[in-house]
């Protein structure tokens, strides 16, 4: 199995960036995922050149290769505001542009807390693939690529207050596969899709091996696999109770991540990005270690 390079995300606003990059490359990282909602350089579904103008300067001078994560409110598929919600994801392809990185994140359509009945879950899903699409035009024309990410059964999916088609990777490949766009591909979350294996009951290894042929990007992160209707999981996981989201080093965790990269393959050479929770973040250069022992080890063998 062949890997791309391996990075990790950093978890502060505009101020802290220039000290967050220079931590980060001092630990190794081969490029930083940097959340564009955190920079205050889109205002209102457009960049904002005047913001725009000193975080662009000053990640261009700090030099480390980037990937862009789209704000996670994000949702393709809400009727409400839907051209708002586009574009958004298109401000960010082309701060992407504007930086030289090459992946886009976002989120697929998820967190539809009331629905409205005049439109169809199926006519809700044919607008975030026209979306996607219109997204991938322009993401070609920068040299960038959208990834779409699986995400994790939070309290509101587990109660069933939420429905999320992407908790199963191999739901989100069919999505992307009907997408059908060369720029368009998928953000394989591996820590999400171990919560949401370990609640749904599905194999971990068999979705996301159903989902590889299309991933562009991988975030690596650990966790406990467990679930709880009690006790809310907060954004990052509840560490004190071990539950949800912990955003936990590589290894750390319960995890099977050796014999996820032993037996998954992923064709496109995909970068894998770490991403840490904010309280572990001076603990990026271990991960970042680990994350590649688990990487070029696989890549040895095979």
């Amino acid at each position: 199995m062949a890997m791309g390079g391996v990075g990790i995300n950093r978890v502060g606003g505009a101020e802290t960036l220039a000290g967050e990059l220079e931590a980060l490359k001092t630990a190794g990282a081969d490029f930083v995922e940097l959340w564009v909602g955190e920079l205050g350089v889109i205002r209102a579904g457009e960049l904002d050149e005047a913001r725009l103008r000193p975080v662009r300067e000053l990640l261009l001078d700090a030099d480390p290769a980037y990937t862009v994560h789209a704000p996670i409110e994000l949702n393709l598929m809400q009727p409400a505001g839907a051209d708002l919600h586009r574009d958004v994801l298109m401000a960010g392809i082309r701060f992407a542009g504007e930086i030289g990185a090459k992946v886009v994140v976002c989120h697929a359509g998820q967190r539809i807390w009331s629905r409205d009945a005049r439109v169809s879950f199926k006519d809700q899903l044919a607008a975030e693939r026209y979306a996607l699409r219109e997204a991938g035009d322009l993401a070609g024309d920068l040299g960038v690529s959208v990834a779409v990410e699986n995400y994790y059964p939070d309290t509101s999916i587990l109660s069933g207050a939420v429905y999320d088609y992407s908790v199963w990777p191999s739901g989100l490949a069919e999505q992307v596969s009907e997408v059908d766009h060369l720029s368009v591909g998928i953000c394989l979350d591996i820590g999400h899709a171990a919560l949401a294996a370990n609640a749904f009951g599905f194999d971990l290894i068999e979705e996301c091996a159903a989902a590889s042929p299309l991933v562009r990007h991988l975030h690596l992160h650990d966790n406990l696999g467990r679930t709880d209707l009690d006790v809310d999981p907060l954004s990052y996981g509840n560490s004190v109770y071990g539950i949800g989201d912990l955003h936990l080093s590589p290894g750390s965790g319960a995890i099977p991540l050796e014999d996820l990269f032993r037996r998954v393959d992923f064709p496109q050479d995909p970068d894998c990005c770490v991403e840490l929770a904010p309280e572990l973040a001076s603990d990026a250069r271990e991960a970042l270690d680990a994350a590649r022992r688990l990487t070029v080890r696989e890549r040895v063998a095979s």
